[in-house]
């Protein structure tokens, strides 16, 4: 081996020491980080409680050691009141170089308070969200050593509030707005739950057709990590810090975080359960992807705004949905009804929105389970009837426009082709085409929806004999659904 040979490997092999070396101190400040903030003695990082000032304390302290300035001449703490109590926020900066582009903002938040307890139990809130909070502390960290690349200026800001309605990022939006400086946010990320990618099996980043070239920006600053990345609108929960700065501002929003497998609002979301190689790859990721955002002169906003956060319907939707229902038999000749039995149901639904109508078509398999007078006992026993059937309901919807809890209803028309039927000890032979109108109420949350219709038969459930009475079936269902 000739001397340059050798001095190029020596120089690789101390590369990669210094770089491992680098990596175990990051994963070793991550977990320090997380077992404090997450440590029985906070008590959960409850907002207006002694421990979560705590909670703050140390990541100003964390902040001020490595040379973060406040962003408000005040200093690091922006204090402010919400549903009773007084909160604080900590917001600072890592100011950018470039003569006119330092007067942009990237805005990198994580929220640092908790639930508190359950009865007796501490909820320590480890991967909600004292691993946003501790990985925030480090990206901080790699931003201010890679200063001098940024042309832009990146806030640093740790909610308070979050759990009990997102108060502190909505204060820092408004109070941005007030001093004229949230048309200079480019955009803004919210760490929140990024402890368990190992489970997860990939990053989610919701919002990346906020921002012009967004897709590209977050896959190019992945290569050479170890992260899976994907999923990039759409969310089951839609509360998070991200949502006042982009419905009430229309800045262009990233939510990061690594699913909904841990069990956060649970006592059992402790520090020990988190994946800190994860943890580090995620913090290593978004320091790239902030100063990728923040020394490109060209990065913007696409116009668009994240899916979640419009208030508006989506034009089309897909759902899927299943549950239970109760049918019962009307005889309307006697004004008799009788009482149900339980059955399931199961399908597809198909929805164009405009504004908030709607028109939806369904097709669902059914079963429906009745009682039927015993003639012979008409005071005792009853005879049970059965059918199976697919549903065909046609509805005219309306929807309020809350982009985080809508309610609905609906009233339609339904076509119901029966594959089968049967009536415990009679010849009595159902009419295979049943149709009737329908209403429906129900609610939802995310892309979660929870349903109530009922239904009711306008023609003959039997077709004959001639004896065979007048009789309509009568079908309540509740189910439960998810819009792709």
């Amino acid at each position: 081996m000739n001397i340059r040979k050798f001095f190029l490997v020596v120089a690789a092999l101390f590369t990669a020491a210094v770089s491992d070396a680098q990596d175990d101190g990051m994963r070793n400040r991550l977990e320090k980080h997380l077992y404090y903030l997450a440590s029985d003695s906070l008590q959960g990082r409850k907002s207006g409680t002694p421990e979560n000032s705590r909670a703050r304390v140390y990541i100003q302290l964390r902040w001020e050691e490595m040379g973060i300035e406040p962003f408000f001449e005040g200093g690091f703490k922006d204090e402010f009141y919400a549903v009773g109590l007084g909160m604080c926020n900590l917001v600072g900066v890592i100011p950018g170089n470039d003569p006119v582009l330092k007067d942009e903002y990237i805005l990198l938040g994580a929220h640092f308070d908790h639930i508190g307890l359950k009865g007796d139990e501490v909820c320590n809130g480890a991967d909600d969200n004292a691993s946003g909070s501790s990985a925030l502390i480090e990206i901080a960290r790699l931003l201010k050593e890679n200063q001098s690349s940024l042309k832009r200026s990146v806030i640093i800001a740790a909610f308070d509030g979050e759990e009990l309605g997102l108060h502190g990022s909505q204060h820092l939006a408004d109070r941005m707005s007030q001093e004229g400086l949230i048309d200079r946010v480019k955009c803004m990320m919210s760490l929140d739950m990024v402890g368990w990618y190992a489970k997860n099996g990939k990053l989610e980043l919701l919002g990346a057709g906020t921002m012009k070239d967004g897709r590209k920006i977050l896959e190019d600053n992945a290569q050479g990590l170890n992260l899976k990345i994907g999923n990039f609108e759409t969310a089951v929960l839609t509360a998070t810090d991200t949502r006042s700065f982009a419905q009430n501002y229309k800045v262009p929003t990233l939510h990061v975080y690594t699913g909904l497998k841990s069990p956060y609002h649970k006592p059992a979301d402790d520090a020990e359960l988190i994946d800190y190689e994860g943890l580090e790859d995620i913090s290593r990721y978004i320091s790239r992807v902030t100063e990728d955002m923040a020394s490109n002169p060209d990065f913007g906003p696409s116009g668009k705004i994240a899916t979640i956060h419009t208030g508006k319907n989506k034009p089309f939707e897909i759902a899927v949905s299943g549950g239970f229902d109760v049918s019962s038999i009307d005889f309307p000749k006697v004004a008799l009804n009788v009482n149900g039995d339980f059955g399931w149901t199961a399908g597809l639904t198909a929805q164009y929105n405009r504004k908030a109508m709607g028109y939806r078509i369904g097709a669902f398999y059914e079963t429906s389970k009745a009682r039927f007078p015993n003639e012979s006992d008409l005071f005792g026993s009853t005879l049970s009837y059965k059918q199976s059937a697919i549903d065909v309901p046609l509805t005219f919807m309306l929807e309020t426009n809350d982009p985080t809890f809508r309610l609905y209803f609906g009233i339609g028309a339904n076509a119901r082709f029966v594959l089968d039927s049967s009536l415990e000890n009679l010849d009595y032979s159902t009419d295979d085409f049943q149709w009737g109108t329908h209403f429906l109420f129900g609610i939802k949350i995310g892309h979660f929806f929870l349903e109530d219709c009922w239904f009711s038969q306008a023609n003959n459930l039997f077709d004959g004999p001639e004896a065979a009475p007048k009789a309509n079936l009568s079908t309540t269902s509740c189910k439960i659904g998810w819009i792709f």
